[in-house]
């Protein structure tokens, strides 16, 4: 059965606000309205499958006019590889629509389903249909944009950094341009990730810092000082910061945002008026990296 976006009713973060410095159930429940202010709005499409599983699904956003040269910014959600789904984060897309560049949201397998290198799988197979699709849409689709929060952000910096993955997929390698990583934790060394490795002896392979074969021509890595959500909140500055040098150091453009804000903050922060937006919206707009 299709994952349903109203169910988040069964999240542990919902279902266990004990466990949480913020509240989630609001932030889904008011997301979801956001989302539906959108569809009102702007042409899209909805459940498109990129893969086989039920999981494997994006929403696709259109602004009022498409050409060969419209961007498309592409959003991972998060939800600690358990929870999320892509429905519940169209409204991040709203900013991106208002400025003519479309917009997808899109989902992937989640735990007990899916352990890593799964998540670096299905980063492929979404690369994969974004090179295939996008001009069917009308689309640019030579280099992309992508961007995810938490375990989404995870995803796509491990898959960025990897070249195992690129012929496969049918792909060119440099195909992730540009990386837009927000509030989350990319070195499980110091601690084990369960829902992230199946047995803490693969735990460094879901290390991002430990697995450089390459790097991307930009990143935009944001975090809050002291990211309120479970556990210490300065671990996503100690994780950021060193990935920020590691790939400043092999060429990486880098611009690293550090935000007083918890940890739904730091995902807002891509659809809000600000510096990170503003900086999200430059390099969807820069011609240099269509080549």
């Amino acid at each position: 059965m299709q994952p349903r976006s109203h169910d988040y009713k069964d999240y542990k973060t919902v279902r266990s606000p004990e466990l949480f410095k913020v509240s989630w159930e609001p932030f889904y429940r008011e997301s979801l309205a956001r989302t539906d202010a959108l569809l009102s709005r702007y042409r899209h499409e909805l459940d498109v499958p990129y893969g086989s599983s039920i999981f494997q699904t994006l929403d696709v956003y259109l602004p009022e006019t498409v050409n060969a040269e419209t961007p498309c910014f592409v959003f991972l959600h998060g939800g600690a590889f358990r929870e999320g789904h892509p429905r519940q984060y169209g409204f991040v897309g709203k900013p991106y629509l208002e400025r003519g560049i479309a917009f997808i949201s899109a989902g992937y397998r989640l735990a007990p389903e899916a352990f890593y290198p799964d998540h670096v799988q299905d980063v492929a197979a979404l690369s994969s249909w974004l090179h295939a699709r996008l001009p069917k849409y009308g689309l640019d689709s030579r280099r992309l944009v992508m961007s995810g929060h938490s375990s989404g952000a995870l995803m796509i910096a491990l898959a960025a950094v990897r070249t195992d993955w690129q012929k496969t997929a049918g792909v060119p390698e440099g195909i992730l341009d540009t990386v837009v990583l927000a509030g989350a934790n990319y070195d499980h060394r110091p601690e084990f990730a369960e829902n992230l490795v199946r047995d803490l002896a693969r735990r460094e392979e879901g290390t991002v810092i430990c697995n450089l074969q390459r790097v991307p021509r930009r990143a935009i890595i944001v975090f809050g000082v002291d990211e309120q959500n479970t556990g210490d909140g300065r671990r996503f500055e100690r994780s950021g910061r060193p990935l920020g040098a590691a790939l400043e150091e092999r060429g990486t453009a880098v611009e690293i945002f550090a935000l007083d804000a918890h940890h739904q903050g730091t995902c807002e922060a891509l659809c809000q008026e600000g510096p990170v937006l503003q900086s999200v919206v430059a390099a969807l707009r820069d011609t240099s990296k269509r080549t």
